[in-house]
């Protein structure tokens, strides 16, 4: 297992996959194995086997561990075992089928106790035996919990988007992996079928990639587009990690307001308030699709605002459909340019899109903090004022998109943004310029009819 983790993580760099979270799934990290009866008895139990290489390059690249308690892991001085060798990289465990409301209070507990607010146990929904954890348990004490294992053709990724929604009223990350964990075909994923999982995977809190069989995107009998296609995806799940998470506090404050929520047709769903997103579901290169009420940007063509139904929309692998509520105020953490969301420079930022639309609002949630920040869009006419209750902790990079015109001044007051309401503000040659920038500064890309402005307070 030490020479798979290291090769993956050798080709996730060499593609410039993000990667957060390495499940050492099964046993095979430990020197024991307690799948068949859920007990574990001796010294052996729930310890590290894997060397100190793989530990070290955990925290040198800031890569957290997630551990199968498969591998002997069911009480605290076998949980604290293994705790004891990775330190701050162990992020949890994953609490496979036999686990039951129990156990997940058990290690829970645990976590608790020797990394308060930084850790994340993994639970199972649908389990194949008894014990098994009940929506009660979970609802209680599960922020996160897989669906089970399915086929990674099409029928097996409706019933894994059904699961899923299913469970959302729950707990904030019910999640399918991306790949589905095809342990009876053994046999990875085609390529138009991949292409539309990866999609469904970055819309989920939580992208997870761990199948049965090999389906690295990287495998000889891929193309290389669909290599950018998983880094394009990756990368916007990674950027939308401010978003996913302020709904889930609000989750946590409100449990009859889900992350998720069921779409108005088959096999879709809204991300919070702001994102709608159809999937894929079958063999072609369109769909027939239900808006929600309301007005709709279309995320490929800005220009695009949309409602109701549309027949035949675009879906081309690698390409397809997402929509953005128009008056939508999304943040974003950005630290490459393959979205198109900002670039490197980005880092160090919080990024917010705002498709400007009346008064709209979106409460921000600091996840380091847990400070709460208001951000408010208000437009009238070609006026916009952009303004925030509390500063967010770094400095505010604002992506306005569907800007056919460009300002005649900017100004800034404080933690407000007043366009083309008087000011002075001086416009930097390029976006680079305005992301790198270490005081308020504005840039107009007229192609994209996008304004950028980063406001320090």
């Amino acid at each position: 297992m030490a020479e798979e983790f290291n090769c993956q993580m050798d080709e996730l760099r060499a593609n410039d996959i993000p990667v957060s979270v390495y499940l050492f799934d099964g046993s095979a990290w430990s020197a024991r194995d307690s799948r068949n009866d859920g007990v574990c008895v001796g010294e052996e139990c729930c310890s590290w086997n894997l060397g100190e290489d793989v530990i070290n390059r955990l925290a040198s690249e800031h890569v957290r561990a997630l551990i199968h308690f498969w591998g002997g892991c069911h009480t605290p001085e076998q949980y604290a075992r293994v705790q004891s060798r990775l330190g701050g990289s162990l992020l949890g465990f994953y609490l496979d089928d036999g686990s039951s409301d129990a156990e997940l209070q058990g290690v829970n507990d645990f976590m608790k106790s020797v990394s308060l607010g930084d850790f994340e146990n993994i639970a199972k929904a649908h389990q194949s035996r008894e014990p098994s954890t009940t929506d009660a348990g979970l609802a209680r004490m599960a922020n996160v919990a897989y669906v089970a294992d399915l086929s990674n053709d099409f029928a097996g990724l409706r019933e894994g988007i059904a699961r899923m929604l299913d469970k959302s009223r729950l707990l904030p990350a019910p999640v399918n992996e991306l790949t589905a964990y095809d342990y009876e075909n053994r046999m990875p994923p085609d390529q138009e079928t991949f292409y539309r999982r990866i999609h469904w995977g970055a819309f989920q809190p939580v992208m997870a990639h761990t199948p049965f069989t090999n389906s690295d995107p990287w495998r000889s009998n891929y193309s290389g587009d669909l290599v950018a296609a998983y880094r394009y995806w990756a990368w916007l799940h990674k950027q939308l990690t401010p978003y996913f998470l302020s709904y889930a506090h609000r989750m946590y404050e409100q449990p009859d307001s889900p992350v998720i929520q069921p779409g108005p047709g088959p096999y879709s769903m809204r991300v919070g308030e702001e994102i709608f997103v159809p999937f894929v579901t079958e063999r072609g290169t369109t769909l027939d699709l239900q808006l929600p009420a309301g007005q709709w940007v279309d995320y490929w063509e800005e220009d695009r605002v949309l409602t109701g139904s549309l027949s035949e929309y675009p879906a081309q692998p690698g390409r397809e459909p997402v929509f953005l509520k128009l008056g939508a105020i999304i943040p974003m953490e950005v630290e490459r340019d393959y979205t198109g969301h900002g670039t490197r420079e980005s880092a160090g930022s919080l990024t917010v899109l705002v498709y400007p639309s009346g008064t709209s609002t979106f409460r921000y949630n600091n996840d380091e903090t847990g400070a709460w920040t208001t951000f408010k869009s208000v437009a009238s006419g070609d006026e916009l004022t952009l303004s925030a209750d509390s500063f967010p902790g770094m400095p505010i990079l604002y992506r306005v998109g569907r800007m056919p015109v460009k300002p005649a001044s900017i100004t800034a007051n404080g933690l407000t943004l007043l366009v083309n309401q008087s000011g002075s503000l001086p416009e930097m040659e390029s976006e680079g310029q305005v992301n790198e920038s270490t005081s308020t500064a504005w840039y107009y890309n007229a192609a994209a009819q996008r304004l950028i402005v980063k406001l320090f307070p």
